[in-house]
This record gives structure tokens, sequence and C-alpha cells, in this order.
């Protein structure tokens, strides 16, 4: 199986290069409220909340109907205001769920005042504290929501840690009220719904991700993020080419500066000679951090970018380590120049908008001033800083577009976390931030697919090309099924355009499979031979990088089987893959498990997926209520997952 890319060879350590140290000293950053979309900080002990919540409703709601006439009025409104509440916390109206919340808490209250019987009082007891912590949650959850990014900036990090102190405590404390409650409904003989279980162990992941990050904050050392800009012109296995990056340093909740770099200086000072991924051989000798993110698996990528920057000497004479890892690309970038505004600069004669930003940017680190005298990248250094500073100065409107924005490039992989601490890094994967590779249950029943492609030498080519997959399954009456993959790239590139854009775009695209798939052929294929840079077998300072190797020589990488092809596409041309495979066992029809087609998107990738699934002769699927199913969309999220089932055609 080949690999990877880089078209620049590591340019030699040069002496006292620039380094943009931005200090942070700011003013107060309140962020505003945004649409109910996931929320990377606060998702999971809402949702862990949210679940307690529903235990509560399902046993109040069995006990109001015990309790006399007062409480039979009353009972339905605290009933409709506790859903209302966890729904609203759950779709992070957390304003809207406090007051919910707050209702069903004052009427929690007259019921306790109100009624005789004897049994009633100590439940309703329960059903009131939990209620008055999960108003303090709501407001705990809004007010950082809304001034969490201030605290760190403002150096205000010991609010940020009691803060979230706060809420540990506010899950703690439901968790138990919601045992007390089990246990009092277990005595009258009610039994919670298949939907609670399970909760238990929920809550304890919420206090269990809190304490993890509360200690990360509170750690009496630097912690450093690093920021990787990916540039997805020159599409990359996760996302794009890392040409620059950032490093933020925090120490116990607060932002000390932000050190922006070109990811050459630290490649430049990289005494350890690893052999690149075969498919980059011919175009660079040796591997670096440029390069590390090879893989689609986004935290395999992260830990390898950060294992190659803190070997080193930038780093490892200074005994650097990095937290984690943040990436971002151009869309975040042009999200953010579009809400602060346009940016003068003088020195170069422009002005960057949302619109102009990636060509003007492009054109000025390939061919501008800075080129000339070695640091091409310079006006990203110049910009990164300007952009935060006037993300400072935000209006509160703007506050709510941005945070609106952000949620959506991390529905689209257009952002992506990793972090080094386990418990952390499992939130973000449950979150749906962590970019990682779809792990199908041992019991999958259906298709996976991933397209992943890779800019080998084709320049800047990627920003010029429309993707479109079309996925066409045919499953049979054992069955089995019979699919064909086409991916087509038409490249918009023109004579008139600069040379990284009308480049020829020589992609190495890679498709994951569902495992025990069978290629019978293929149509368009590219061959090129990769001719090494050097002959590394006459080299014995070169090494092998453990990770990349197994990578490599796995018959089932990430569990999935693999089709990799090359396809070269001309400006102003198109070009078109087909793939056809078949599969065993695909689906039995008489079985009552759904289908499941499972679709991993490529982190920087636009373009359309077309999906058509041909049921067995005698069936058709219950949700189109034919014997073909199709879906199309054009606006991709990080990951489709369709469940689908069939039926029985009534004779």
């Amino acid at each position: 199986m080949d690999k990877h890319f880089d078209i620049r060879p590591p340019r030699p350590r040069r002496r006292g290069p620039k380094v943009y140290r931005v200090p942070i000293d700011v003013p107060y950053i309140p962020i505003g409220n945004s649409e109910p979309v996931k929320r990377p900080s606060f998702k999971i002990p809402i949702a862990a909340s949210f679940a307690v919540f529903l235990l509560v409703i399902g046993f109040f709601g069995f006990n109001l109907a015990r309790f006399k006439e007062q409480a039979e009025k009353t009972g339905p409104v605290v009933y409709n205001n506790f859903k209302a509440g966890a729904a609203a916390l759950f779709n992070f109206d957390l304003s809207g769920a406090r007051d919910s919340f707050q209702k069903a808490s004052d009427d929690i209250a007259i019921l306790n005042s109100q009624t005789p019987l004897n049994t009633v009082p100590a439940v309703l007891d329960n059903l009131f504290k939990l209620s008055q912590n999960a108003v303090s949650l709501s407001a705990d959850l809004e007010d950082l929501k809304k001034n969490g990014l201030a605290l760190v900036i403002n150096k205000k990090g010991a609010f940020l840690i009691q803060k979230f102190q706060k809420i540990k405590e506010s899950i703690s404390s439901i968790d138990q009220l919601a045992g007390k409650l089990k246990g009092q409904a277990a005595k009258v003989g009610y039994q919670a719904d298949q939907e609670f279980s399970g909760l238990d162990n929920k809550m304890g992941d919420a206090k269990e991700f809190l304490g993890s990050f509360i200690g990360w904050l509170e750690a009496p050392k630097k912690q450093r993020l690093l920021v990787l800009f990916q540039n997805p012109s020159e599409i990359r296995p996760a996302g794009g080419f890392i040409g620059s990056y950032a490093i933020a340093t925090l120490f116990q909740g607060n932002l000390l500066e932000i050190e922006t770099r070109d990811i050459y200086d630290p490649d430049g000072q990289l005494d350890l000679k690893l052999i690149p991924p075969k498919q980059l051989q011919s175009v660079t000798d040796k591997w670096g951090a440029r390069d590390a993110n090879w893989f689609f698996d986004f935290p395999m990528s992260a830990r390898k970018v950060i294992e190659l920057l803190e070997a080193s000497k930038i780093y490892s004479e200074r005994g650097i380590r990095f937290a984690g890892a943040l990436a971002v690309n151009v869309e975040v970038i042009r999200d953010l120049v579009e809400i602060t505004g346009p940016f003068e600069m003088p020195e170069y004669n422009l002005t960057i908008t949302g619109e102009n930003f990636l060509r003007e940017v492009q054109r000025e680190v390939e061919a501008g001033k800075d080129k000339v005298v070695g640091d091409p990248k310079k006006i990203i250094k110049t910009l990164a800083p300007m952009i935060f500073g006037k993300i400072a100065q935000l209006s509160e409107e703007q506050k709510n577009i941005l945070l609106e924005k952000m949620a959506k490039r991390f529905s689209r992989k257009d952002l992506l976390v990793y972090f080094k601490d386990p418990v952390i890094q499992k939130y973000a994967k449950e979150l749906g931030a962590a970019g990682e590779v779809y792990e199908l249950p041992k019991d999958f029943v259906g298709e996976y697919l991933a397209v992943v492609n890779t800019n080998v030498a084709g320049g800047k080519s990627d920003a010029m090309i429309d993707q479109k997959i079309s996925f066409r399954s045919v499953i049979s009456g054992d069955g089995g099924a019979s699919n064909k993959l086409t991916v087509e790239r038409s490249h918009a590139g023109v004579p008139t355009d600069e040379w990284w854009y009308r480049s020829t775009n020589r992609d190495y695209i890679q498709i994951y499979a569902t495992p025990g798939s069978d290629l019978k052929k293929v149509s368009g294929s590219a061959v090129r031979k990769v001719q090494p840079a050097v002959d590394y077998s006459k080299h014995d300072d070169y090494a092998i990088d453990r990770d990349l190797a197994v990578f490599e020589e796995a018959e089932s990488p990430f569990g999935k089987s693999l089709f990799a092809n090359w396809l070269y596409v001309k400006a102003g041309e198109k070009g078109k893959l087909t793939l056809q495979y078949d599969r065993n066992h695909v689906i039995i029809p008489n079985s009552a498990g759904p289908y499941q087609f499972v679709f991993d998107k490529q982190s920087g990738v636009g373009g359309s997926l077309e999906l058509s699934l041909v049921a067995p002769e005698g069936y058709r699927w219950k949700e189109s209520g034919a014997g073909e199913f199709q879906y199309f969309n054009q606006d991709l999220p990080a990951r489709v997952i369709l469940n689908l089932n069939l039926e029985a055609i009534p004779r």
C-alpha cells in the first residue's frame, strides 16, 4: 500500500528565525448565546444531566397521579416544565432551561406546602433540591458560555476554575438526588424505563471529565496547545498542508501568549531522519512535522505532529511538551475575518476580507516580497494577532454569530481537537470534535465509505477542485452486494491563474470500505511510479517510523478495506475514478437488524455525495417505501449515518 506527500524539502536551519510572540492583553470578552448546536465545552455534562432529568420526569409523573386535586392540577405543569427545561438544556438554551427549572421549582415548593400526604414530602423535597440544582447548573453554564473565553484571555483563570468546580458539584448533587429518587420510586413499585439504563455511568463519566479538565487547568506548570493551520488548497489526509502553526501557552486557566511559526523552522532543526511515506519519497528525503498529518484519523495525525515537533531542537532542548492540538482550516479563518471586518495591511498594500483572504494570503506566501528574504509566512504571522485582537472587540451580536459559525465548523470537520489526556480526548470524541475514523461495531450490517484525497506535488490546485462522489449498491437475494463507486473531480483552473492554482492536480486517493470488500474492477486511475530521492538501503542514518510502518503494512488499516489509486486532473478538465467491488453477507433480508450506511467526510474537502441503495428482489426500504433508497447532500457533515430497514413487499 502507498502513502503521502509534501512538495518542498525541509529548509536548512536559518540563523535566528523570526518568532512572533503575541502577549495577551485585550479587553473583556463576553461570549453570547448561539443556536442549539454542538458546543464542545458543555455538551457532556449537559447530556448527562438531561438523562437524569428524564428519569425524574418519569418518576415525578408516576407519583403525581397519586396526589390530591391540587397535585393533579399542578403536576402536569411541573412535569412539562421539567421536560421543557431538560430539552432547553440539551439544546444549549441555557437561559430558557433556567427559567423552566425555576418554574418547576416554584410549583414543587407550593405542592410541598399544601399536600397532606405523609409519604410525598420527602419525594417533593428531593425534587425541589434537584430542580434548584438544575437552575444553578443552567445559570453557571450560561455564564461560562458568555464569559469563559474572557476569563482565559483576561488572566482570570482562578474564576474560570471555580466555575468549573461549581458545575461539577452541581452535577454530583444531581446524581446523588437522582439516586435517592430512584430508591424512593422503587419503594412504591415504580421502575425506570429502558431509556434510563446506564445513567449512573453517564453521570460518572461527566464527573470524570470535569475532574480531569479541572486538574489540567490547575496544573502547576505551563500548558501548551498547538494550533495547526491546515491549508486544504493542498489537501492532506487529515485536512491540509500544515504550513504554519501557533502555540497557545496557558497557566492555571490564564492565556499567557500566542507564538506563531513557520512549520519549516522546527523541521529544519529536526536531527531525526525518518523515511517518509512511500508516496512522498520522490519529493522529500525525510519525514517532518509538515507532513505528519498523513493519517486520515486525526488523533493519529495529531500525535505524530506533536511527536516530531517535540523532537525538534527548538523544543527538545528546552524540554517543551504539548498537551494537545487544535486544527483549523481556511474556512475557519475566513469566517473570523468576515465577522471582524476587513484588515488593513499597508505594508502589503492589501485590505484583507473574508472573500479575498485565501487568494491574497496565498499570493504573498508563494510569490510575495517576504519569500525573497526567506520568511514567506510573515503575512500569516502578522495577520493572526490582528484577528485575535479584533475578536476581543466584537459586539454581543457578533459574538453570537461567531459561536454559530464555530459550531458549524466543528460539525463539518473544519475544526478538530486532540488532547493527550485520555479522559479529555474521550469527550472530544463523544462531542464529534476529534476527527477519528468511525469504528465499526462487531455486528455491523451495511456499508462504510470514506474517500481520502492527498495532493502530491500538485501546487494549491485543490482550491480549484469540485468533487462529486457517487455510490450505488445493489443487494442480492442472498444478502450480498455489488457496489459501484465513482469519484469525479473537476479542475476549474485556467491559464491566467497563478501557477499554484493552475497546476495539474495530482491526487493520491485512498478509498476506505467495509472490511471484506472484494475489488473487481478499476477504471480512470493514473499510473505513477514513485522514485525515492534517496536509496534508503544505502543510508544507515535513516530510521523507519514504527507507526508509519504499521499503517503501511496493515491489511485492514483502521479496520477497513483500502483501495488506493492515483488520479491526475489538468486545469480546465475533469477526471473520473470508478471502482467496482463486491461484498458477501451485507445484510440478511429477513433479519430484524437495521442496515446502516456510514460515510466519513475528509476535513477540508467539500463536494457532494450521491447514494443509491437497491433492495433485494421482493423487498423495499421502509424509509422510502420503494425498492431503491436515494440520498444526496452537497453540504456534507463530518459523518453521515443512515439507518434503514428492509421489509417484504406485500403480495
